[in-house]
């Protein structure tokens, strides 16, 4: 009976190490939820090693298509700018710019100052000129906006023509303001959709599937990446809710409680970007899972190792899946308040409420009554769950979660989006997060440099 059981453990676990390979692809500040071909059909192994099978190694060498797919930042200009544009060039996207960790938060709270403004929003029929005339408006009045932009974190403009389409859009930020696009932070782990991939333009979170699923306030920053500004665009409104929300990150430094402000930039914080399910080795004897776990465990530091730019460690818990046993893979602390790389101001960058496992169930139960769809959208969404900790690997309390949820969402701009309407985003000054909807939605990004 003993030999059966640990025959039996080891099949588990061949099937668990499979499954392990199969997803390190999916880890996000997550790491996307991997596209899964006949999920329906096929064993939670089988999937697996499909999937891992069809990823390319970080560590192979680059082919021409590969090398094409997201190059340098386009060149064109806009006296050279032909009618029918190339293919957008990206840039690799930025390495994130921490900074010294010099900041006096009990300074920041006790600034009475007021904050511009926020968001800052031009409209084109106020300005009253053809649809014609929009991206010389933008050539012109490039310097204005994206000053505009770093005092307020995030513009909003409406009414425009000219952003109802990929082509129109790209020509507002290429030859108007004349910003430099770079990857998706997110291609160092996945590949996220696109709306026109052309144009550099990628999807923002879309999918039907995952319409109850209300997106928490972040930052965009994968890993060791981050963009610093985007273009989010409206090609088509949800029929219902679908706003896209932002946050003034200055504001959630004032209002946050000093005690734990003060805490959490002395111990910094880490994220857990996955974990992988493995409740039945508590069943297991004692020997058993001391032979099993490292294994398991050096399996999958190497998997992420050769999938990943960023470090990681991979830690037993018990204590965020309902006491079963999850190995979760986490990235390297980091301080949740920065100076901005342009200003020197510190801003908020901490995605805890996005990123916390109490408090996404906690929307769950708020928004879509417990049920976000995502165990109806791939075979891995249990293992793409993040959340949050002190850098020591210590839990947040529930209290202080409960708190930044509280601070967060009195913060929170909700701005409903019509076609062609799109908000600049300062990516360190300001969070963005996406709200339930009913019906199609059609909202698309571009990172930029």
């Amino acid at each position: 009976m003993a030999v059966f059981r640990l025959n039996q453990a080891l099949g588990h676990i061949a099937g668990c190490v499979i499954l392990t390979l199969g997803c390190v692809a999916s880890v996000k500040t997550g790491f996307r939820s991997a596209h899964l071909a006949r999920a329906a059909r096929l064993s939670p192994s089988k999937i697996a090693l499909r999937q891992f099978r069809a990823l390319p190694s970080r560590h192979a060498p680059l082919t021409t298509t590969r090398r094409n797919q997201f190059r340098i930042h386009s060149t064109l200009t806009p006296a050279s700018a032909p009618t029918e544009s190339a293919p957008v060039e990206l840039a690799p996207c930025p390495m994130t710019i921490w900074g010294d960790k010099d900041i006096n938060v009990d300074a920041i709270q006790a600034d009475s100052t007021p904050l511009p403004a926020f968001p800052h929003e031009i409209d084109a029929k106020a300005l009253g000129f053809n649809a014609g005339d929009e991206v010389a408006y933008f050539g012109n009045n490039k310097e204005a906006i994206l000053d505009k932009l770093k005092v307020h974190g995030a513009v909003v403009l409406r009414n425009f023509d000219l952003t109802k389409t990929p082509s129109g859009f790209r020509k507002m930020w290429e030859q108007g303001l004349q910003l430099s696009p770079c990857q998706d932070p997110l291609q160092s782990v996945a590949a996220r959709n696109t709306v026109s991939q052309k144009d550099g333009v990628f999807e923002a979170v879309n999918k039907p599937s995952l319409n109850k699923y209300f997106v928490g306030m972040h930052n965009e920053m994968v890993g060791t990446r981050t963009p610093k500004k985007a273009a989010f665009v409206c090609f088509k409104p949800a029929e219902k809710g679908g706003e896209f929300l932002i946050l003034n990150g200055q504001q959630m430094l004032r209002d946050l409680s000093p005690s734990f402000l003060k805490k959490l930039y002395e111990k910094d914080m880490r994220y857990a970007v996955a974990q992988f399910p493995l409740g039945f080795l508590q069943e297991a004897p004692e020997l058993v899972q001391n032979i099993l776990k490292p294994v398991i465990k050096g399996v999958l530091d190497i998997a992420i190792a050769q999938k990943v730019d960023f470090y990681t460690e991979s830690v037993w818990d018990t204590t965020t899946n309902n006491g079963d046993l999850v190995l979760q893979v986490r990235a390297a602390p980091n301080p949740p308040v920065l100076r901005h790389p342009e200003t020197g101001e510190p801003v908020w960058f901490a995605n805890i409420h996005s990123h916390s496992a109490k408090l996404r169930d906690m929307r769950a139960q708020i928004y879509s009554g417990g049920d976000e769809g995502r165990d109806k959208t791939t075979g891995s969404s249990k293992i793409n769950l993040t959340d949050v900790f002190f850098g020591d690997g210590t839990p947040i309390s529930e209290e202080d979660l409960k708190h930044v949820a509280e601070v967060t969402m009195k913060n929170v701009k909700f701005i409903k989006l019509n076609q062609g309407d799109v908000v600049l985003i300062d990516n360190y000054k300001a969070q963005h997060g996406r709200n339930v909807f009913e019906g199609t939605r059609k909202n698309a990004v571009t990172w930029f440099e």
